[in-house]
C-alpha cells in the first residue's frame, strides 16, 4: 500500500508541477521534489529486487509513475531556472534533445518494469530495474552537477 501511495504522489506531483512551473523558482522546486520522489520510487523497486519479491503487481503503479515523471521532467527546464537552488548543469538547458533522449530512456526502462510487474515476472523486473539505474546514471552524468 505504501508503494502505491508513493507512486500516486509521484504522478500527481509531476503533473501539478508542470501546471505550476510558470516561474523559474517553481520549476526548480518541482524538479527537486520530483527527483526526491523518484529516489523514493526507485528505492521501493530496488527493495523488491533485493528481497526477490514474488508479488510484483502492486509495484506496477510505482513504475508507471516513474515513467510519467520521466516524460514530464524535460518540460520543467524553463527559462531562468538554470540559476538558483538547482543541481542542473548548463547542458540540461543547452542540449534539450539530449536531455529529452535521456528522459525517454528512463521512461522506456520504467515501462519495462511496469510490464514485468504486471506479468509478475521477477527476472524481467530485475533486468528492467537495471535499465532504470543505467538511465538515471546516464542522465546524471551529463545533466546533474556533482
Amino acid at each position: 500500500m505504501r508503494r502505491l501511495f508513493i507512486a500516486g504522489i509521484i504522478a500527481a506531483f509531476g503533473f501539478v508541477g508542470l501546471a505550476q512551473a510558470q516561474t523559474a523558482d517553481s520549476a526548480i522546486a518541482a524538479r527537486r521534489a520530483g527527483m526526491q520522489l523518484t529516489a523514493a520510487a526507485t528505492g521501493a523497486l530496488k527493495r523488491a529486487v533485493d528481497a526477490k519479491t514474488t508479488e510484483l503487481k502492486p509495484l506496477k503503479g510505482t513504475a508507471d509513475a516513474l515513467a510519467a515523471w520521466a516524460k514530464a521532467f524535460p518540460g520543467l527546464m524553463v527559462a531562468g531556472s538554470d540559476k538558483g537552488d538547482t543541481k542542473s548543469t548548463a547542458e540540461a538547458f543547452s542540449d534539450k534533445p539530449g536531455l529529452e533522449k535521456a528522459a525517454m530512456a528512463l521512461n522506456a526502462a520504467a515501462l519495462k518494469v511496469s510490464a514485468a510487474a504486471d506479468a509478475n515476472d521477477a527476472t524481467a523486473f530485475a533486468a528492467a530495474f537495471g535499465e532504470v539505474g543505467a538511465a538515471c546514471g546516464g542522465c546524471h552524468r551529463t545533466y546533474r552537477q556533482r
